[in-house]
Parts: structure tokens; sequence; C-alpha cells
């Protein structure tokens, strides 16, 4: 087949070409955008923004990042197309390229690929923040009738959270929460989660318990822990504190239900919230980091990590003494 010598020409064939065959470069083009955009705010965005505490920031670099994103595939993906197909020559087909990089079918093709990565980029942020499965339960209505359900949870609470809130004011203290709970949620992002609630200075993590459980919880608070080691010199200097989280873990039946009349949120009802809760207060008298109970350990089967029994105490309001366990380090 002779080349086509015009870039102009290759350009309106390229307009003008049978339904399918457009349909199929946009398929390949938009796969190949997506692949990108889903790599770069895994591993790239994090990294580059990591030192910035503005939203408006991050935001700015992800737009400027991604516009380019999805014109470099566009430009390198017409010159594949117009060496192969059109049988240009190299410089022809970075002309052909150019040129159509100026017509309104790739301001077209511009504008559908940025605002659908706002939208992915939204969906993604949704389910990083609350969980993948809080988005899908709103759609189908899941809990308009209350269910049991057996529940692991995790709670989040700061340490010195009063000395650091009268050290750094209210505003500069929910810049530093923010900036906590964002490298929080980074932190556990490889885990299967949904977040309950944040209420103040303090985080509830929750998810189905199951057998397959290998001490997530554990893990997630490591994993949290390390992630605070890592910015540590950014917190003092931006803040002049260190962040520090205790933790505690249980397992228990809860009952899920939709509460709030249009402003909807689920909720859970039952003794195992209660009971996390006053395990939670108990790491200041043991000086223990995280602490769980005895049924946490017994919903993993076997649990993982290397534990150890600190009290055996009757909780206020609680018939049975309730066992206190600690990581063994």
């Amino acid at each position: 087949m002779a080349g086509i010598e015009n870039p102009a020409m290759a350009i309106n064939s390229r307009i003008n070409e049978p339904s399918s065959i457009l349909h199929l470069r946009i398929s390949i083009g938009g796969a190949i955008i997506g692949m990108l955009i889903l790599w770069y705010e895994s591993h790239i965005h994090p990294k580059i923004t990591k030192r910035f505490s503005s939203l408006f920031f991050r935001r700015l670099v992800w737009q400027v990042d991604v516009a380019f994103i999805i014109l470099i595939p566009i430009f390198v993906l017409n010159i594949f197309f117009g060496i192969i197909e059109d049988k240009l020559s190299v410089k022809l087909a970075v002309k052909e390229s150019l040129a159509f990089m100026a017509t309104g079918l790739f301001l077209s093709f511009f504008i559908y690929f940025y605002f659908l990565s706002i939208l992915v980029s939204f969906l993604r942020r949704l389910h990083t923040s609350f969980g993948q499965h809080v988005f899908y339960n709103y759609l189908i209505e899941r809990y308009t009738e209350p269910l049991e359900e057996n529940r692991t949870f995790l709670f989040l609470d700061s340490n010195d959270s009063t000395r650091i809130a009268e050290e750094l004011g209210h505003v500069k203290y929910s810049r530093f929460l923010n900036r906590c709970f964002d490298d929080i949620i980074n932190a556990v992002k490889e885990y299967e989660y949904d977040i309950y609630q944040f209420v103040g200075d303090e985080v509830v993590f929750t998810w189905p318990a199951s057998q397959n459980d290998k001490g997530q919880a554990v893990h997630m608070y490591l994993s949290i822990k390390n992630q605070f080691r890592l910015f540590d010199n950014l917190y003092r200097t931006k803040f002049g504190v260190r962040p520090f989280f205790k933790a505690a873990v249980s397992t228990g039946k809860v009952t899920a239900t939709l509460v709030g009349g249009k402003m909807k949120n689920i909720a859970y009802h039952g003794d195992v919230l209660n009971t996390t809760a006053r395990h939670l207060g108990l790491c200041k008298k043991y000086k223990r980091d995280i602490l769980f109970t005895q049924f946490y350990l017994k919903s993993l089967g076997h649990p993982f990590f290397e534990h150890e029994l600190i009290a055996t105490l009757k909780l206020r309001g609680k018939a049975n003494e309730s066992k206190v366990y600690a990581l063994k380090y």
C-alpha cells in the first residue's frame, strides 16, 4: 500500500475512518491512559505530594500531571498508528500527530478522558477513604433493615491530644489531625476494610471477621506506626510534635443498620464497640501501644503474631471478667 505523504490527508482519513476502528483506537488509548493514571495515583502522586500539607496544591499537581498523562499517550499512539496504518515516515507521523492535536476531535478526546479521570479518581478516593464496601452498600441499601454481622473493630486514638491541641491551637491542630489521618489511610491502603467513623482525634476501622484473617488489625497498626516514623521530620518541622496513636482491637456480633433520615449513615450496635473502647482506655494504664481482647484472638484461629496476657479484670458494667492482651515484642 502506498504511504500517505500528506499529514492533513492522514488526519482526514483518521476522522472519516469506520466507527469500529475509531472505537478500537479510543479503547486502546483509554486502557493505556487508565493504567497510567492508576499507576501514577498509587505510586507517583503520593511521593510527589508528600511534603504538601495543602489539599489545594495536591489537587493542582494531580490536575497538571494527569493532563500530561493524557496528552503523551495520545501523541505517541497517533505516531504509532500513522507509521503502522498510514505508512508515514517517522517525521511525517510526528507532524501528523502534532496537527491532530490542533483539531476538534483531539479536544473532544482530551475533555472526555480528563473528566473520566476525575470521576475514576473520585471513586477510587471514596474506596480508599471509606472502604470498598461502603459505597456499594449505600447504593443497594443493604442495611435498610437491621442485619446481624460478626465484625472486627480497630480503634485508633491520638495520644496526648489535649496537650497537643493546647500547644498548636485549634486551627493548626486540625491541620495536624488531617495530616495524621491522610498518613493513616495511605499506610493501610493495601488492606480491605471500611472506615466506620472519624470522631475528633479517633478513627474506627471495621471489616467482617474471618478465620482467614492473619492478624490484619495488628499489621495495619504496625504499618501506621512505620508511616509516622517515615514522616517524623516533616511533623516536627511543620507542627513541632510527633504523632502517636494508641489502638485497641476486638471482634464480636453487631447489628448494622442505616440511620439518620435523609442524611443516612451506617451504624453498628453491639457490646463489641463498648469493649473495644474500654480496652483503648487501658493503653495508658498498662503503657502499651495496642491492646486486644480474647474475642479477637479466638476469631483468628491462629493469631500469627506473638502476644501476651497482661491483665484479667472486670470492666465496669460487665458481668464477666475480661482478658487483656498485648503484643509481645
